[in-house]
C-alpha cells in the first residue's frame, strides 16, 4: 500500500479513513454555517417583520378577532420578507462560520493537514444553492398562494365585521371625502361626519348623530352607510360662510373603501408567479410595439418635414428657417424612446424574483474571502461586515428598481446590476487577499 500524504486517498482503510474525515468535516462546517445562518436568519426576521406585523397584530386585535385567525393573517404575510431575509441570512452565515474558524485557527489547522480551502467553501455553497431554490420557491409558489389567500381571509373579516377598516374616534380618507366618527360598536358608528367638495371649490359636508354601515360589493370593498337625521351644510370657498343645504330623516350613502384595504399584500406584480408575469409581459408586448411603431414614424415625419423644407429652400432660395425649426423641435421633443411602464414593471418583477434568489449564492461567494482575512473576533466582525454588505445590496436593488422607469432598454440588466457587484467586489477582494499572501 503506498501513502500519498494527508490530503491523498488511496486504496484500502486509508482511503475509508480519508472519506470518513471528508465526511466529518462536511458535518462539522454545515453545523456551524447552519447555526450561524439561523442566528442571522432570526435578526432579519425581526428587522423585516416586526414592524409591519406589529401594525397589522393590533389593528386586528382592536376588532376582537379570534387568535387563530390573527395568527393565520400573520403567517400568510411573511411571505414577502422571506424573499429578503433568506439572501441575507446567508451572507451573515458565511462571513460568521469563516470569520470564527479563522479567527480560531481552525482554518490554519486545516491547511497544514492538507485540507484545501475548496473542501470547506463546498458544504458552503451547496447549502447556498439549497437557500436559493427555497428563496425561488418562496418568491415564485408560496408568495402569490399567500396573497391570494390573504385577500380572501381580509375579505371575509371585512364581511363579517363591516367597521374593519373604521375605527372610534377615528378618520379616514376614502377618496376625495373625509370622514370623521365617533365611538363604533359593531356596525353602527355614531357622530359621523363627512367633507368633500361638491364642485371641486365649495365644500359639502354631510353630519349625523348616527349611521349603520353595511357591505355592498365584497369585490370593490363598496359599502353603504344608512344616516339618520342626516343635515347638508355649504361652505362657499369665497367668503367661508356655511349654510345648511338640507336635513332629512334618512339618507343612504355609498363608499369605496379599496384604497383603505391593508397593503401588506396586494396584487401588485411584485405577488405574481413567474408564470402570471410572463403572460402579463406578452400582452403589454403589443402595446409596447405599437407604441414603438408610432413613435419611429413620428420621427420619419419630422425628418421628412426637414429634408422637405430644405429641398424647396435650395429650389426656391426662400428662406425655410420656421418650418425647419417646428420639425427640428419635434424631433428633439420625440427624442426618447418611448417606455411603457407596465411592460418595464412586469420584466422588472420577473427578475427580481431569480435575481433575489441568485442572492443566495452570489452574496456567499462574495463572503468567502473571510477564509483569508485573519480578525480577532472573527464570528462578530463577520456579522458586522456583512451587515454593511447586506445593506449596500439593498441599496444597489432598490436604485435599480427605480431607475427602470429611466431607461428605454430591458430592466434585467439593472435588475442584476446588485448580484453582478457583489460577485465582481467578492472576485476582487479575493484576488487581492491571495496575491498579498
Amino acid at each position: 500500500m503506498s501513502w500519498e500524504g494527508p490530503a491523498g486517498c488511496p486504496g484500502g482503510s486509508v482511503r475509508q479513513g480519508c472519506k470518513l474525515a471528508k465526511g466529518l468535516l462536511f458535518k462539522y462546517i454545515s453545523k456551524e454555517y447552519l447555526l450561524n445562518f439561523l442566528v442571522s436568519f432570526t435578526f432579519f426576521f425581526l428587522i423585516f417583520f416586526v414592524n409591519s406585523i406589529l401594525l397589522l397584530v393590533q389593528k386586528i386585535m382592536l376588532k376582537n378577532i379570534t387568535f387563530t385567525t390573527m395568527l393565520a393573517m400573520v403567517f400568510l404575510s411573511m411571505p414577502q420578507f422571506l424573499i429578503y431575509t433568506i439572501p441575507f441570512a446567508t451572507l451573515s452565515g458565511t462571513s460568521m462560520v469563516l470569520g470564527d474558524l479563522n479567527s480560531s485557527n481552525e482554518l490554519l489547522a486545516l491547511r497544514s493537514s492538507g485540507v484545501g480551502l475548496s473542501r470547506v467553501f463546498r458544504p458552503i455553497i451547496l447549502w447556498a444553492l439549497v437557500f436559493s431554490l427555497l428563496t425561488y420557491f418562496v418568491s415564485d409558489f408560496l408568495l402569490p398562494w399567500s396573497n391570494i389567500i390573504y385577500k380572501q381571509r381580509l375579505t371575509e373579516l371585512m364581511v363579517d365585521l363591516p367597521t374593519f377598516e373604521i375605527e372610534s374616534n377615528g378618520i379616514n380618507t376614502i377618496g376625495d371625502i373625509v370622514l370623521s366618527n365617533g365611538e363604533v360598536e359593531g356596525d353602527r358608528i355614531k357622530d359621523i361626519i363627512m367633507i368633500g367638495t361638491s364642485d371641486g371649490k365649495d365644500e359639502r359636508t354631510i353630519a349625523s348623530p348616527e349611521g349603520r354601515i353595511g357591505m355592498v360589493d365584497v369585490s370593490s370593498f363598496l359599502y353603504r352607510i344608512e344616516l339618520s337625521d342626516p343635515e347638508i351644510l355649504m361652505t362657499d370657498s369665497t367668503d367661508g360662510s356655511t349654510n345648511l343645504v338640507a336635513r332629512s330623516r334618512s339618507a343612504t350613502l355609498y363608499l369605496d373603501f379599496s384604497n383603505q384595504v391593508p397593503t401588506l399584500t396586494s396584487t401588485s406584480p411584485a405577488n405574481l408567479s413567474s408564470k402570471e408575469l410572463l403572460s402579463s409581459i406578452r400582452e403589454r408586448r403589443v402595446v409596447e410595439e405599437d407604441q414603438v411603431g408610432a413613435w419611429s414614424d413620428m420621427r420619419e415625419d419630422y425628418l421628412l418635414d426637414i429634408s422637405s423644407a430644405v429641398r424647396r429652400q435650395i429650389c426656391s432660395g426662400v428662406p425655410m428657417d420656421d418650418e425647419i425649426d417646428v420639425a427640428l423641435s419635434g424631433l428633439d421633443a420625440t427624442s426618447v424612446r418611448p417606455i411603457d411602464f407596465y411592460a418595464q414593471y412586469y420584466k422588472a418583477e420577473l427578475a427580481k424574483k431569480s435575481a433575489l434568489s441568485l442572492a443566495c449564492l452570489c452574496l456567499s461567494l462574495s463572503a468567502l474571502p473571510f477564509a483569508l482575512l485573519k480578525l480577532k473576533y472573527g464570528r462578530l466582525t463577520g456579522f458586522a461586515i456583512s451587515l454593511l454588505v447586506a445593506v449596500s445590496y439593498w441599496y444597489i436593488l432598490f436604485f435599480s428598481q427605480l431607475k427602470i422607469f429611466d431607461v428605454s432598454f430591458s430592466p434585467y440588466l439593472l435588475i442584476y446590476l446588485a448580484d453582478m457587484s457583489v460577485l465582481v467586489l467578492g472576485a476582487l477582494f479575493m484576488f487581492l487577499m491571495r496575491k498579498a499572501r
